[in-house]
């Protein structure tokens, strides 16, 4: 199997098209929103990356106990301090909680488009769940623009909305990229190949039909 798929290098440019042109239009909508999400997104974007330095520890390739001691200890540094300033800057007088939604509508959009053209584009994947994450992307930007356009007005509705629509994405996500190999998500030990499908791990398959993980250094 082909470690590089041209339809996937097609999804990727158009997701990335479409990211600075929804940037764009969520900075003239919304200004003070889009300047804000220059802050806030690095640093959210710090915790994960902390959240998945930990996670990494578990990673049975990985024996240098030395190394396993660097990456719980940055883990937990970057968690800490972004959680920290993500909570002095989020609670400023401000900062209001349709704002704190609009920037967690604009990166949902995104992860309703991608949904939409990985499963429109990338014929890889099982038809089924190709067809699933059309409809969930689709039924995802509709949510997005309800809760923007402050028809769910509510602050803690809305996020528990985008809270189960994150989770929903994910099982699907998950699923799509799981049945390029023919697995499947109801076998709860495949979502760990996910998140090495997820992270720097280029995953191939021997004559013998067996999954090759290599990480990509």
């Amino acid at each position: 199997m082909d470690l590089i798929n041209k339809n996937k290098i097609r999804a990727d440019n158009y997701i990335t098209i479409l990211l600075v042109v929804c940037f764009l239009l969520f900075a003239i909508f919304f200004p003070l929103d889009a300047l804000l999400s220059i802050i806030v997104y690095p640093f959210a974007s710090l915790t994960c990356l902390g959240i998945l330095n930990i996670v990494s520890v578990l990673e049975k390739r990985n024996n240098k106990n030395h190394g396993k001691l660097n990456k719980i200890l940055s883990g937990i540094i970057y968690i800490n301090f972004s959680v920290l300033f993500l909570y002095f800057i989020l609670t400023q007088p401000n900062i209001t909680s349709q704002r704190i939604v609009a920037l967690i509508a604009f990166p949902m959009l995104i992860v309703a488009f991608a949904g939409i053209i990985k499963g429109s584009i990338i014929d890889i994947y099982s038809l089924k769940y190709r067809r699933v994450n059309i409809y969930i992307g689709i039924i995802t930007f509709i949510i997005c623009m309800l809760v923007l356009s402050n028809i769910m007005n509510n602050f803690l509705f809305s996020i528990i909305v985008f809270s189960l629509t994150l989770l929903i994405n994910i099982f699907s996500r998950a699923a799509l990229y799981l049945s390029e190999f023919g697995l499947s998500i109801v076998h709860i030990r495949n979502l760990r190949l996910f998140l090495y499908i997820i992270s720097d791990y280029l995953i191939n398959i021997d004559r013998n039909g067996n999954l090759i993980l290599r990480k990509i250094e």
